[in-house]
């Protein structure tokens, strides 16, 4: 995964972001990353509903 990504379309779920991202492969993707600065949570799915999911349920361990 590279380190530089742009990510479009952003939408907040709490301290979550969900956004669209081209992996490396090209394929249009939804992206849920945490914005706490020690978090480093992130996760990539094929559609907004999981993404979505997922960021409702993260419980960021980092306050």
């Amino acid at each position: 995964m590279s380190l530089y990504r742009m990510i479009r379309d952003l939408r907040r779920v709490g301290q979550v972001t969900v956004g669209t991202a081209h992996n490396g492969r090209g394929e249009m993707k939804y992206v849920a990353a945490c914005a706490a600065a020690d978090c480093g949570w992130s996760a990539e799915y094929d559609s907004f509903t999981p993404a979505e999911v997922a960021a409702r349920g993260h419980r960021c361990r980092v306050r």
